[in-house]
């Protein structure tokens, strides 16, 4: 297998620096938008190995919500704003664990990173509706209640895999909704190399990690 991007191998260092590992993952679970099953990153917080606090008003939240929206473009973000941040060592999903060439052939299970609690306004954009079919007045919104790193926002859902991992209420066409959800993020830097979370999930969760594919939270330099 190719090394990771530069990005990553600087995530995976930072892991390897902090010389300590979570034993709190959660089992494998499926994302409703991709169908592919895999640990989702949980995390236990940890007093010695956790990042430093951060502030909410570090990074702007909003592209690490659109992420975890349709990329069909029905559910738009109308607004974002971070509630709480918790540093905590977070699970690497299971692909980026498996590089032989890292140094002593260590195999990292963890890297320093965030569980972010947000509030969120969404507003439903109906899609695929012909000229003559009628658009529902309401259809149900699924919010994933933040045990499923790898669940999605979805609109009239059926048949999901986990239920019992969404919040359900009800959504009409061009209303805007408020919502409340979480996101988990690894320490690292964007490829401008500056400081930044790296938000998971991607759009290919069962993939190699790839840093155009990415969604990256760029912190704030102090006094910005």
């Amino acid at each position: 297998m190719k090394s990771l991007p530069l990005s990553l191998t600087a995530i995976l260092l930072c892991c390897l620096a902090s010389s300590c590992q979570s034993d709190n993952t959660t089992p494998a679970t499926t994302t409703p938008e991709s169908g592919s099953s895999q640990s989702a990153p949980a995390a236990a917080a940890s007093a010695v190995s956790a990042p430093a606090p951060l502030s909410p008003s570090a990074f702007d939240v909003r592209p690490g919500v659109e992420q975890q929206t349709s990329k069909q473009g029905y559910l738009q973000v109308v607004s974002a704003k971070v509630l709480k941040t918790e540093p905590m060592q977070v699970t690497l999903p299971w692909m980026w664990g498996s590089d032989p060439d890292r140094p002593g052939g260590r195999k990292v299970s963890t890297a320093p990173g965030y569980r972010i609690s947000y509030e969120a306004v969404l507003r439903w954009q109906p899609v695929g509706y012909g000229p003559k079919e009628k658009v529902p007045a309401s259809l149900p919104l699924y919010a994933p209640n933040g045990t499923d790193s790898l669940a999605s926002f979805q609109v009239g859902a059926q048949g999901l895999t986990k239920p019992e991992r969404f919040t359900v209420s009800q959504i009409h066409p061009h209303t805007p909704v408020t919502v409340r959800g979480t996101l988990y993020a690894y320490t690292g830097h964007n490829n401008q190399k500056q400081p930044a979370l790296v938000v998971y999930p991607y759009r290919d969760p069962s993939g190699l990690p790839e840093p155009n594919r990415m969604t990256f939270l760029t912190l704030q330099s102090p006094g910005q």
